[in-house]
């Protein structure tokens, strides 16, 4: 299996058009797919496949984000912000298929938002606002701040540890408003049915990264309308380890948008996490436990 990168000299220069958040969103969305088809090749070459034919990505530096000539500086001109999270093996480049001074990105553990955050974020909007079309909060499957998040619900005995380290301890509470919605979205659809504690946990943790990507994403969208009446679209998703994918909801379904809007108010949210437990309880029994089970083994 060859992938060839291929810059032409000759080839007409044109510069990277990203016009409005439809455009940005497109572009994430169809990055994140090169993304997963290429991964896919790669895992079926492995298993002894068949190689294909070559895929051959066209290159330059202008589409690249990167100088002309040597010695130029590139004016920082990203179409998008992105608040993820610091998980190592969720790098939001790559997750969307994005190179140089495509992405302003934001990283803390569990995707919330905090102070330095903010910050970094008036930052873009103030001084990138021509360029910046969208915001996009990035959550991810088997998340291991969501997972301490969850336990110190589920055991507070165990918060005992985090209680006693502010940082730590701040960052785990922001996240305490996804999973309590959570936990009462998936306790108002399955009441008692699921006696099983492992699998009780897992699915709260499941739950919990979507629901709070789109808390997140609703702070995000109301700090905005503080700062302008005007501003880019507010957005979200979760990228999934096992499809490699970027969605907002667990089934897969055609109608269903991989980056959804941020809800506007309480009321949207909660409808939204009891859509997320509805879909993870509609997959099929193996596929809800190989996705969800083993919340934090890697």
């Amino acid at each position: 299996m060859d992938v060839i990168y291929r810059y032409d000299p000759f080839a007409p220069i044109t510069a990277r058009q990203i016009p409005d958040a439809k455009a940005a969103l497109d572009a994430l969305i169809q990055g994140n797919d090169r993304l997963k088809n290429l991964v896919s090749r790669m895992q079926e070459r492995t298993l002894g496949g068949d190689a294909g034919e070559p895929i051959v990505i066209p290159i330059s530096p202008m589409t690249s984000g990167l100088p002309l000539f040597q010695g130029a500086m590139p004016a920082q001109s990203p179409f998008a912000v992105v608040l993820g999270c610091s998980d190592a093996r969720v790098p939001t480049e790559a997750v969307f298929d994005q190179s140089f001074n495509d992405l302003f990105v934001l990283r803390i553990a569990g995707n919330v938002l905090g102070s330095e955050c903010l910050g970094s974020l008036h930052f873009a909007l103030r001084h990138m606002k021509d360029s910046l079309k969208l915001i996009v909060v990035l959550g991810h499957s088997k998340c291991g701040a969501v997972t301490a998040a969850v336990d110190t619900h589920l055991s507070p005995d165990a918060y005992v540890n985090i209680a006693c380290t502010f940082p730590l301890r701040s960052l785990v509470d922001q996240i305490q408003i996804a999973v309590r919605g959570s936990s009462h979205a998936l306790e108002k659809y399955v009441g008692t049915a699921i006696p099983n504690k492992t699998m009780y946990r897992s699915l709260l943790v499941g739950i919990t990264a979507y629901v709070n990507a789109a808390v997140s994403a609703l702070e995000l969208q109301r700090e905005l309308k503080l700062y302008s009446d005007e501003g880019p679209q507010v957005v979200f998703g979760v990228y999934d380890f096992e499809t490699l994918r970027v969605q907002s909801s667990p089934a897969l379904l055609p109608e269903t948008p991989r980056l959804r809007p941020a809800p506007a108010n309480a009321e949207e949210l909660a409808k939204y996490a009891t859509e997320v437990v509805e879909a993870i309880m509609s997959l099929e029994e193996d596929e809800r436990e190989s996705g969800y089970m083993l919340t934090m083994r890697a």
